[in-house]
């Protein structure tokens, strides 16, 4: 089972592999079209150490269920690997057969925990695994909303009995955004349904933060990831770094902030 501290797999890495079992506890796989390279990619990894599978093109949110052919590529990495969990974003980016080239927020209504709840259980019921969603980040609030965002995670974790994928960064990104209380978020979640945590770095471009993972991660982020140690049961935290990652060693003195801080609140992991 996928415990303590783990890194998404880049190309990066595939080079770098005793390095990279050497300082993390589990591997986050994105979960791509093309099921055979994710096998290959995995394949000097999926033996040494726990995966997960993070998903990004199921479209959970929208009305019209996902399309059969990327579920069953998700069934056949899912027997490939055998992940502890499967996650994927709370959202929709597919309207009909239209693609959208970004992760759209739902409406924080009783409809939209309808059709999310009743996509994401018949996901978990084909893979035979939970599922955690996660929390994207949003510049704007739906008008009509029924509940606040923490109300409607909570609400959809209920109907779909699954997971939380709770992204620190971006709880940190909307309560500068939108104007909330990140405390206030956090006490309002389901605390014992928070199965893993990304953290990553931001970009602010006139003004405007932006989840890009690149770059060290916030002070504030980590703060508010010591609260969620300290408050939840939560053991699985990763670090997501994309654009500006050379080799796996830039990652290093994030996964010595973040392993010293796991072990403050949770029994070390690893030797």
């Amino acid at each position: 089972m996928a415990k303590g501290i783990g890194v998404g797999l880049r190309e990066e890495f595939i080079e770098e592999r005793e390095a990279v079992l050497r300082h993390v506890d589990f591997l986050e796989i994105n979960q791509k079209a093309d099921v055979e390279q994710t096998k290959e990619e995995l394949a000097g990894f999926v033996t040494e150490i726990p995966i997960v599978i993070h998903s990004l093109n199921l479209s959970l949110g929208s009305i019209t269920p996902p399309p059969a052919h990327r579920v069953e590529a998700l069934v056949e990495t899912v027997l490939a690997v055998n992940p502890s969990w499967v996650s994927e974003h709370l959202s929709y980016s597919r309207f009909d057969d239209i693609e959208i080239d970004n992760f759209i927020a739902l409406p924080y209504t009783e409809e939209a925990v309808e059709v999310a709840g009743a996509n994401i259980k018949r996901i978990q019921e084909r893979i035979g695994r939970r599922m955690a969603m996660e929390n994207i980040t949003h510049t704007f609030i739906w008008p009509g909303n029924q509940f606040s965002e923490a109300e409607f995670l909570k609400k959809i974790t209920e109907r779909a009995d699954c997971g939380l994928l709770l992204d620190v960064t971006n709880l940190y990104l909307n309560a500068k955004t939108i104007g909330y209380d990140p405390y206030e978020f956090l006490e309002t979640l389901p605390k014992d349904r928070i199965m893993q945590l990304h953290l990553a770095g931001h970009t602010e471009v006139n003004g405007v933060l932006y989840d890009t993972h690149v770059g060290g991660i916030h002070p504030e982020v980590l703060g508010y990831a010591e609260w969620v140690l300290n408050n939840t049961s939560c053991e699985a935290l990763v670090i997501e770094r994309d654009a500006d990652l050379i080799e796996f060693h830039d990652l290093l003195p994030d996964l010595e902030f973040c392993r010293n801080l796991y072990n403050k609140y949770r029994k070390g992991v690893h030797v």
